[in-house]
């Protein structure tokens, strides 16, 4: 009889035993994968206000919008852009209801004659997956009338 309860023991002590090590291994897999999102950080994008004056050329296509300006001046200590950069747009993929609001402002600019400020990265050449070429055209973050 003492050789059963003795048995008996020493199987729940490696049970109890085997709980807490599965315990402890999923609560370090957890720790782990929860971990490794915060280590590869993405550098911030450094965005600008430019004026586009002379704005005109305004168009719609499937994938975007843009605006052709005659020139651009940077606003607040923004970089200079290059030269040839002279065309801004931004894609109606993601939100059409909002590459509208822009297409209305740009509408506006153009028949009133008025100056747009237009907030953009001029580093930021993604916008070569919707028709905006590298070489001369920004995809726009926000843009605003003045």
């Amino acid at each position: 009889m003492r050789r059963f309860s003795t048995r008996s023991s020493l199987r729940l002590l490696l049970e109890v035993f085997l709980i807490f090590a599965i315990l402890a291994a999923v609560l370090l897999f957890n720790l782990n994968t929860k971990a490794a999102p915060n280590q590869a950080n993405e550098a911030p994008t450094a965005s600008y206000w430019y004026q586009c004056n002379g704005p005109n050329h305004v168009a719609a296509f499937v994938e975007r919008v843009h605006i052709f300006c005659t020139t651009t001046t940077p606003v607040l200590g923004a970089p200079i852009l290059d030269a040839g950069i002279l065309w801004f747009s931004v894609a109606t993929a993601q939100d059409s209801a909002g590459a509208s609001r822009f297409l209305s402002l740009f509408q506006t600019s153009v028949i009133t004659g008025k100056p747009i400020w237009l907030l953009l990265d001029p580093n930021d050449t993604s916008g070569n997956s919707f028709g905006c070429g590298s070489a001369n055209c920004r995809r726009i973050i926000a843009v605003e009338m003045r």
